[in-house]
């Protein structure tokens, strides 16, 4: 593994960190169960972006990258980003923001009450939120997701600059 993956896979890691922390700074983890789902949407083109940025720079410095060494090297750093994402989310979760859990917990029960779910169902429903909302499911999420979308973002960058390189 090379220098290119640990400073590409650390700035993609730290970009979705700091989109992370701003998206907080900003009350979006505090406004409903709606502008999480904008803020964990919008964390999808920080991953995109910077992949495409790392690819972008690999063919700059080395044209003759084949698209298999291109995608591999993708993956290298999309998994050094994933740790970022794992790690980012145990700091996020225990310092920076350890109540989210039940916020969302209660976002949820409040969601469905207000829609007539009866007790025995609302309680399996609140259960089920304290698996999906909890660190594990969220660190499971942040790295499997930092590895497929960087993965498929490789790639698709990959085959649009070596297209572009070859017209």
């Amino acid at each position: 593994m090379k220098g290119f993956e640990w400073k590409w896979g650390g700035i993609i890691g730290l970009a979705g960190f700091a989109w992370l922390v701003s998206s907080w700074a900003v009350g979006w983890h505090e406004s409903g169960i709606g502008l999480v789902q904008v803020s964990s949407a919008l964390a999808v083109f920080v991953t995109f972006i910077g992949t495409a940025f790392s690819m972008k720079d690999l063919l700059r410095r080395e044209p003759e990258t084949s698209f298999a060494e291109g995608l591999r090297r993708g993956v290298v750093i999309s998994v050094i980003a994933g740790v970022i994402a794992v790690l980012a989310q145990v700091v996020y979760f225990r310092f920076i923001n350890p109540a989210w859990s039940e916020y969302m917990v209660e976002q949820v029960r409040l969601l469905y009450a207000s829609q007539g779910l009866g007790e025995t169902d609302l309680e399996e429903v609140i259960e089920g939120a304290r698996t999906t909302f909890g660190l594990t499911s969220y660190a499971v999420q942040a790295g499997a997701g930092a590895l497929i979308l960087g993965g498929l973002s490789s790639a698709i960058s990959l085959l649009v600059l070596k297209w572009l390189q070859n017209r």
